[in-house]
């Protein structure tokens, strides 16, 4: 899995599932089982506009695990951030027990996936990566951060780094191959002419924009440049040319995905019905075990 501070660029050449975010830890995410999931990245400075969360779950969970839109890719980026979450507090809690210091990592952060754009979101906050708000700061490493980066974690960080990466991956047990197999339906979908051909104007709508991007590729390679001058007014900028240029792309794309979820639905029904029955508990007990509580973002 790609180090956080790896961006854009590296997300769409080696599995182009995940937009942005924050990834756990290099150490957290290997430690975690975590090297069947799309790799994950983003900026590391937080956004500037805050982001407005909402607690209450769906009636149905499965729409949280399998997202087909933009709109219920926002309950899939809160299930996501949950574990990492239970991962820092489990990392917290082990290296204070040791009396260590806390390693340095990125805040929790909610993760954006590019094959399911949200499109609400991104013209609101751009492309940098949004801490997940109530989580855990990002704590700085002992010493000066040369040393620090020259030194990585100590013993006692490893073992609790990976102590909470475990339970991380506890938790997801349940959901996760699920989750994992529908990435890869969805992925199937860009070679279908119907999502080939949603694509059409989406060339012509950046130049309108006054974006020199021949296409999604090139426009990212562009973000990236953005992401990493720290230029958050041309971040955020590019967001709202994004959501626009995407959206015809999306209407079309989008009943494809929700036609595919009802066969996958049928396909895969038991292992659907057993996670329904399993996962809301499981939430339930994450949060009171670790004094988390899992939250979703709202343009």
């Amino acid at each position: 899995m790609p180090h956080p501070d790896q961006r854009v660029r590296t997300v769409r050449r080696l599995a182009p599932v995940l937009l942005l975010g924050l990834a756990l830890p290099a150490l957290s995410a290997c430690a975690g089982g975590e090297g069947d999931r799309p790799p994950v990245s983003g900026h590391a400075a937080p956004a500037a506009r805050p982001v407005t969360v909402t607690h209450a779950m769906p009636s149905d969970i499965t729409d949280v695990v399998l997202p087909a839109s933009g709109t219920d890719s926002r309950w899939t980026q809160g299930l996501d951030a949950l574990p990492r979450q239970a991962a820092d507090e489990v990392t917290r809690r082990c290296v204070a027990s040791h009396g260590a210091a806390m390693p340095a990592q990125p805040p929790v952060s909610f993760i954006r996936y590019s094959d399911v754009p949200d499109l609400g979101f991104i013209a609101g906050h751009g492309f940098d990566a949004v801490p997940v708000p109530g989580a855990s700061d990002a704590a700085p490493a002992a010493g000066s951060p040369a040393a620090a980066a020259a030194s990585g974690p100590d013993a006692t960080q490893r073992t609790c780094l990976t102590r909470g990466a475990t339970a991380a991956a506890d938790f997801r047990k349940s959901y996760l191959s699920l989750q994992n197999q529908w990435w890869q339906a969805i992925t199937s979908l860009k070679s279908s002419p119907e999502a080939s051909a949603a694509f059409g104007g989406f060339s012509d709508c950046l130049a309108r924009h006054e974006v020199r991007a021949k296409d999604e590729s090139a426009f990212f390679d562009l973000v990236d440049e953005r992401l990493q001058a720290g230029d958050t007014k041309g971040n955020r900028s590019l967001g709202a040319t994004y959501a626009a240029c995407m959206k015809p792309v999306e209407s079309a794309r989008v009943p494809l995905r929700e036609r595919l979820r009802d066969g996958f639905r049928k396909e895969h029904r038991e292992e659907i019905e057993k996670m329904r029955s399993e996962l809301p508990r499981e939430i339930r007990e994450l949060e009171q075990r670790y004094g988390i509580r899992i939250s979703f973002p709202a343009p």
